[in-house]
């Protein structure tokens, strides 16, 4: 049996195993797929043992997308190009390759509910591992605009020159707060309204994991003619796609998403194709 699992802190909301075990019996693969809790301290201790266990890949979910890139011994263009891994891949010689495949799970997220990134308004809140890894990607699919927003100002400002600097035509701006001591509540009023002006309006934040978490955009910043994108998989609806939803925009969460990046990893670390309609009907 090939042993897979995904790690994260929390993970207990994952969704994977169920999407890659739907996957393994449509196909006939004989495979097995775990999720664990790894405090982000212990995320190279636990790496290296799953690696010694004869495990054939793991999958990296917040807050470790970035802590695991010292780990690699190869790094794949994605990661490079995108500043994140989710996806490893034990080699056969010791060794740790390391991919990005939420980018592919975004693009094709999007595809698959007829959306297309060329030409668009784009607002993106969160931009740690995954929402700076959507970003990049919206500024190769050739978005008319990006505009980013999160807790940290210094960290949005950092991306939204970096993805300047690219040169691919998408016009980047950061959106600070206004004071470094600015409440959530005053963030979210500011988010808000550049939110409302966006074509695709994505939350990458985790704000919706947790029962009874509110939206990460206040509701009235959502309108009909929106695409709303949550990436947040949860098996209810989360909180920022409902209120988008409720005000007339179409909206998604991340389920579609997760199929997408979780297919491309099964195809990495295999070699051999993915059955998406199984999981995506596994979680639908």
């Amino acid at each position: 049996m090939t042993k897979f699992a995904v790690i994260g802190h929390p993970v207990a909301h994952s969704l994977s195993p169920t999407i890659h075990r739907a996957n393994f019996e449509a196909i006939g693969f004989d495979g097995s797929y775990e999720k664990f809790d790894v405090a982000p301290e212990d995320v190279a201790a636990f790496v290296r043992g799953k690696q010694r266990e004869g495990y054939a890949g793991l999958n990296v979910t917040v807050p470790h997308k970035l802590a695991v890139i010292p780990l690699l011994d190869h790094v794949d263009e994605s990661v490079s190009r995108y500043g994140a891994c989710n996806t490893l891949k034990f080699e056969p010689d010791g060794t740790i390759s390391g991919y990005n495949t939420d980018v592919i799970g975004f693009v094709e997220g999007l595809r698959f509910n007829g959306f297309e990134l060329a030409g668009k308004s784009v607002f993106i809140v969160g931009c740690g591992g995954a929402g700076s890894a959507l970003a990049t990607a919206c500024c190769y699919e050739k978005a008319a605009s990006l505009v980013l927003a999160d807790l940290d100002d210094a960290r949005v400002a950092a991306l939204a020159q970096k993805l300047n600097d690219l040169g691919t035509g998408t016009r980047v701006a950061a959106l600070a707060a206004s004071g470094a001591e600015a409440s959530l509540d005053e963030r979210k009023a500011a988010w808000g309204k550049s939110a409302s002006a966006a074509e695709l309006v994505v939350n990458a934040t985790p704000m919706g994991l947790h029962p009874g978490e509110p939206s990460a955009l206040p509701p009235q910043c959502f309108h009909a003619g929106q695409f709303v994108l949550d990436i947040v998989p949860t098996v209810t609806f989360p909180p920022t796609a409902a209120a988008a939803k409720a005000a007339g925009a179409t909206a998604t969460d991340g389920l579609d998403f997760l199929v997408g990046q979780g297919a491309k990893s099964f195809e990495i670390w295999t070699g051999l194709s993915a059955d998406r309609a199984a999981m995506r009907a596994a979680i639908r």
